[in-house]
């Protein structure tokens, strides 16, 4: 009888916590980028990590990670498959791994992404920045992600700039999913520099607050 109680005791328990917020999981992958001035040569890395409101929380996963360097391999022309482009692509591959729980869909998690490469000296140096808010809707997506980065305000100083190898930068990577702060920055898109991110999504519990959303047709 006693064994039986505390089953029950905490099953409610279970369930109390399950109804108590809803759960978003997301995993995929960081896998490639492509630039029209990439070179057979040239080298990239990527890091990313996630930025989201203080309603929620994580629950599994990391959120920041670092990938590998990879250059452009040999998978020049046009995939016969999807018939993608794979001209000046490098390939990371790079797993994502992350859940969350909240009560209050306000501060969804955003993906920051930096990329970086190297110079005629070896240095590392920012490529650009790209941000997405993750996909509402539960299952796989596909993104391209456009990069962007900061400049000095005069042609003299970004001189002096690519020079000595330090090229301006945000002191916080998730300053790119922000609007605050950001008004008084100059920037520019990075020769085409596009990465490309795949996203599996699943949602618990999030009807039960009476949050709905729909896939678009």
């Amino acid at each position: 009888m006693l064994s039986a109680s505390k089953g029950t005791s905490l099953m409610a328990s279970v369930q109390s916590t399950t109804s108590s917020s809803f759960f978003l999981m997301i995993t995929g992958t960081i896998e490639s980028a492509q630039s029209a001035t990439a070179s057979i040569n040239e080298r990239l890395y990527c890091r990313y990590t996630f930025s989201y409101g203080p309603d929620w929380e994580i629950v599994h996963g990391v959120s920041m990670g670092l990938s590998q360097i990879s250059r452009q391999g040999m998978l020049a022309g046009r995939s016969t498959n999807t018939g993608e482009n794979r001209d000046n692509v490098i390939v990371w591959n790079f797993p994502i791994e992350i859940s969350f729980q909240s009560t209050n869909p306000s501060g969804w998690p955003r993906l920051a992404l930096s990329v970086y490469g190297f110079d005629f000296l070896g240095r590392d140096v920012l490529r650009g920045y790209a941000s997405v808010l993750l996909p509402i809707n539960p299952g796989s997506h596909t993104q391209y992600l456009k990069t962007f980065r900061p400049v000095s305000g005069s042609t003299c100083q970004q001189f002096v700039n690519w020079l000595m190898g330090t090229n301006p930068e945000y002191y916080d990577s998730k300053m790119v999913t922000k609007g605050e702060g950001r008004a008084v920055t100059r920037v520019v898109s990075e020769d085409g520099l596009v990465v490309k991110v795949n996203l599996m999504v699943t949602r618990k519990d999030f009807e039960s607050f009476g949050y709905i959303s729909s896939r678009r047709k």
